[in-house]
């Protein structure tokens, strides 16, 4: 198994909860396969009706499955919201382990761009599945998607810190681990603003998701450094 797999399926098996109420057992055996059609279903799905508008029977039937064997699985209806997120964060593991593997040799430019980009596009993607999931969520759901977001968190801003700490002598801020914490979330949250919320509308501000990337990744490092591009 290549370490890109190796991190597929660590950060694959961080999502489930022992406790989660969405799954009717977290701790039985579930092929992958059945898992993943399920969640594709219901990210395309999400992303062609409203939450309301789409029945179990739906996703089952779409992804190759029958109602009885989604309800052997999950709880009910809200397990979609999970399987749509975990989707995302799948897909964005992935690409970010691609973009920016751990012996990342690039500039401190070119991690940014890559992190960003990364971002921007994963958004994107999944942004009507994201939006909806955000909505329907209750409030015992959203216990579940933090803990997937803080795992997610945990494996790409971990190896952003990681590999930003090379270059901190090109940082002007006098605490150099603020200035890395403080560029990914504003790199971050602006990626998720602007994509997700479309909040650079009201500036009144029109990119193309490349120039969104540059833009960003330029800002962080003007932050960074204390320079412009």
């Amino acid at each position: 198994m290549t370490t890109l797999s190796k991190n597929a399926h660590r950060s694959r098996d961080a999502h489930w909860s022992e406790d989660a109420r969405w799954l009717k057992d977290a701790r039985q055996k579930r092929s992958r396969a059945t898992e993943k059609a399920l969640a594709v279903a219901a990210r395309d799905l999400l992303s062609e009706k409203s939450y309301e508008e789409i029945r179990v029977g739906d996703v089952a039937r779409a992804a190759g499955t029958s109602v009885g064997g989604f309800y052997a699985r999950y709880s009910g209806k809200n397990a979609l919201l999970h399987l749509a997120d975990i989707d995302f964060l799948d897909e964005c593991v992935l690409a970010f382990d691609r973009a920016v593997p751990p012996d990342f040799g690039g500039t401190l430019e070119e991690l940014l761009r890559s992190f960003v980009r990364v971002m921007v596009l994963q958004f994107d993607r999944h942004r009507d599945t994201l939006v909806q999931a955000l909505k329907h969520a209750s409030e015992d759901d959203k216990s579940d998607f933090r803990r997937r977001a803080t795992a997610f968190n945990n494996h790409v801003h971990g190896r952003l810190r990681t590999i930003m700490s090379i270059h901190t002598h090109r940082m002007v801020h006098q605490n150099a681990g603020v200035a890395i914490n403080m560029a990914i979330f504003m790199a971050s949250a602006a990626a998720r603003e602007a994509v997700l919320r479309g909040a650079l509308a009201a500036y009144p501000i029109t990119l193309t998701l490349e120039e969104l990337t540059d833009e960003l990744a330029a800002g962080a490092l003007a932050y960074l450094t204390g320079g412009g591009r």
